[in-house]
């Protein structure tokens, strides 16, 4: 293939990737390996614990079960009563789960808010101005993506060893194939906004924060990120998947900010889609 057969919007997406993993592999050995980034880490997480009881985090997770159920039966009904196709099929679905999440995740929230306040415990807020947290996240993103690539390339290959599919995501196929603009939004704000949003206030602000003071951290860190990637459903997306979700524990539990992982989280997937629409496979 020769320079004019490369469809330019690949060139310069695969420009972009490459200065965002040079970025990241700077920013990794700067927070890693260097002096001030060892000091950083000596410091104590400004992340406080979760002081709610066993039965109220069970509590909890069953109201955003139930929601995420919930949405994602509503869904099906609707879907049974019109006639749409595959893509916008996934989309409803798509919503419908992860709205219902949401809205559990809300509901749990507040109830949680409530009983801490009748029992007098006051949770302290961070301090971090609005530009520091786009900033956080968008570190964490960069810093991100050089270990997300090492992880996929060791992951892929150990699975096509093995014999096993490494076959995309369904969603991530689809993505690549619509030729609506309608669909291309629905997908993107699903992915970007939405998903996001409500994965990282259930398996980082809730499942890890609770289990961060509670279970050792070989189990608090990997626990949640393991469930997270296994709920994608997909065994390629698993390894890499299982590290961001590490990775994202870590940026919340340095900032004690969960808007920062959100950020990250929908600066990585809006990556992924770009990359996808500009035709490039990954």
């Amino acid at each position: 293939m020769t320079l004019e057969e490369i469809d330019p919007p690949a060139m310069v997406a695969a420009a972009v990737q490459v200065f965002l993993l040079l970025t990241g592999v700077l920013l990794l050995w700067r927070i890693g390996f260097s002096d001030k980034g060892r000091e950083v880490r000596r410091r104590p997480s400004p992340l406080t614990p979760w002081l709610i009881s066993g039965w109220d985090f069970a509590y909890a997770i069953f109201i955003v079960i139930a929601a995420g159920v919930a949405g994602q039966f509503g869904a099906q009904v609707l879907i049974g009563s019109v006639n749409v196709s595959r893509e916008v099929e996934l989309i409803l679905m798509g919503l419908g789960f992860q709205g219902g999440l949401l809205a559990g995740a809300g509901v749990a929230a507040a109830t949680m808010k409530q009983r801490q306040i009748a029992a007098g415990i006051v949770q302290p807020r961070s301090s971090m101005r609005p530009i520091n947290l786009w900033l956080a996240g968008l570190i964490t993103l960069l810093v991100a993506l050089p270990v997300l690539t090492g992880i996929n390339l060791i992951w892929t290959t150990t699975l096509d060893h093995f014999g096993f599919d490494t076959s995309r995501q369904e969603l991530v196929q689809i993505f690549a194939e619509a030729g609506s603009p309608g669909i291309i939004l629905g997908m993107t704000f699903l992915a970007v906004v939405l998903a996001p949003l409500t994965e990282e206030l259930v398996f980082r602000a809730g499942m890890f924060r609770y289990l961060r003071t509670r279970a050792p951290a070989w189990i608090a860190f990997p626990l949640p990120a393991a469930i997270f990637a296994l709920l994608h459903g997909n065994l390629v997306a698993f390894g890499p998947l299982f590290m961001l979700g590490i990775i994202f524990a870590i940026a919340y539990e340095r900032t004690g900010r969960i808007a920062v992982p959100i950020i990250a989280h929908g600066l990585f997937n809006l990556n992924t889609v770009v990359l996808i629409l500009a035709g490039l496979d990954f």
